[in-house]
């Protein structure tokens, strides 16, 4: 056996060490995963059509581009009203998300379930691929099945898979594209990328994080083998291939049916100069946020909020809110995620692991540009920007629970107290009537 090999023979824990009087309840990582995503829609789908007829947070925006998109009544005075029916007039962002969300209307028309069947849709894909992801790289299907109702239970992800917004739509295709890339698949893989730069620039992250881990699969190869990885260069060329001539010419596609742009350069000049210009040299003002907040949960964003007040003699006594969206994350997920990103940190440097490697990098590639950006050119940011970097704190979460060789009762009692936070968080705080 190698030395590499008895390394991880001494370190590594057996996943499966200590789980026999629970897993003996269980009937199997496939049903347990189908109950799991059950109790997600469930959670995801309750009461999505309320507050009755009102818009929350970015939705404003992104309902009325898809009515002009889709040749429907924008209300006076709303966002968009007015514009050039049949054209997509949130010029910062690419066309897709929006076409996505005005072809869902068409189909269930201009409601609730209309402007937030996209985000749902997408919402539930990227908790079954968090799961696919973990397998992909060959670890346990329990592993795939925590992070998995980790990431579902994070009430971050909770509210962007249920409200119109052009962030889970991306979070899916880009989750999807590392999938495919772990699968040996980059061709696909950089497709899959490209397809959610079409929802949001951003997603050009997503590339970013795949290339960083090819770049640290190449390092191990050449202090391994000391030569030049041509498997490796091959790889970030098809990745490459992928995206380049993929999203430039579904850029231009969708310019010229949806689009004031003959040209997608012209596109991507007009929202890299929108989205340099979103600049505060004096530093971040109301909900904005620096990236280094986001990872105490600080700033919290509030999307709609509705409160019951009580009056007694004509003076206001309390008022507690009992509809509450909010831009934050689930406060134990976060709280505990520097555990679990310096443990898959750890085992990508001393075992190789894999979907450790992957975390780490998902985690430096999505989160890691927000940073020059604030500190260099003062960059306006918010805390759901952290959002695709999400599912790798999930995965490395569940790394650490799984493999890091913490009681069975710790273990437990962390995943009660998730639950305990995404309930504190869930924005009905009562059962509406």
């Amino acid at each position: 056996m190698s030395q590499h090999g008895l390394l991880s023979a001494a370190v590594e824990p057996s996943p499966a060490q200590g789980d026999s009087w629970w897993r003996a309840l269980l009937p199997g990582p496939g049903p347990v995963l189908a109950l799991l995503l059950i109790a997600a829609l469930l959670c995801r789908v309750v009461w999505l059509s309320l507050p009755a007829k009102a818009l929350i947070f970015d939705e404003v925006y992104y309902v009325n581009a898809a009515r002009v998109i889709a040749g429907d009544h924008v209300p006076p005075g709303a966002p968009y009203a007015g514009q050039r029916t049949g054209h997509d007039p949130n010029r910062e962002h690419p066309p897709l998300g929006k076409v996505l969300i005005a072809g869902s209307m068409r189909v269930f028309g201009d409601d609730a379930l209309g402007w937030r069947f996209p985000s749902l849709v997408a919402g539930m894909a990227a908790i079954v691929l968090v799961y696919g992801i973990v397998l992909a790289t060959g670890a346990d299907p329990w592993l795939g099945v925590l992070a998995a109702a980790l990431f579902a239970f994070d009430n971050l992800a909770l509210v962007h898979s249920r409200i119109t917004t052009l962030d889970m739509m991306l979070v899916a295709c880009l989750l999807l594209g590392a999938w495919l890339a772990l699968r040996r698949q980059p061709l696909l893989a950089g497709m899959a990328c490209a397809v959610g730069t079409l929802v949001k620039i951003t997603g050009v992250y997503g590339l970013l994080a795949l290339l960083l881990l090819e770049a640290a699969h190449a390092m191990w190869d050449w202090r391994d083998l000391r030569m030049f990885p041509i498997g490796r260069l091959r790889t970030v060329s098809l990745l490459v291939l992928g995206f380049v001539p993929f999203w430039f010419v579904g850029l231009w596609l969708l310019d010229a049916r949806f689009g004031y742009y003959r040209f997608p350069w012209e596109h991507l000049q007009y929202m890299l100069h929108y989205g340099f210009e979103l600049t505060r040299s004096a530093g971040p003002q109301g909900q904005e946020s620096y990236p280094w907040q986001w990872l105490i949960n600080e700033v919290q964003l509030t999307y709609y909020r509705a409160d019951v007040q009580v009056m007694a003699g004509g003076h206001l006594v309390s008022s507690r809110p009992i509809v509450y969206f909010r831009g934050a994350m689930n406060p134990i997920i976060i709280g505990a995620a520097p555990l679990g990103v310096g443990y898959v940190c750890w085992r990508a440097w001393r075992l190789r692991d894999p979907l450790a490697l992957w975390a780490a990098m998902w985690i430096l590639g999505n989160l890691g540009p927000f940073f020059p950006l604030s500190m260099a050119e003062h960059r306006i940011s918010y805390l759901y920007y952290i959002l695709p970097t999400l599912p790798a704190i999930a995965i490395a979460l569940a790394q650490f629970l799984r493999l890091g060789g913490s009681p069975r009762l710790v273990q437990w009692g962390f995943l009660a107290m998730v639950l305990v936070g995404f309930i504190g968080y869930f924005p009905f705080r009562t059962i509406p009537r």
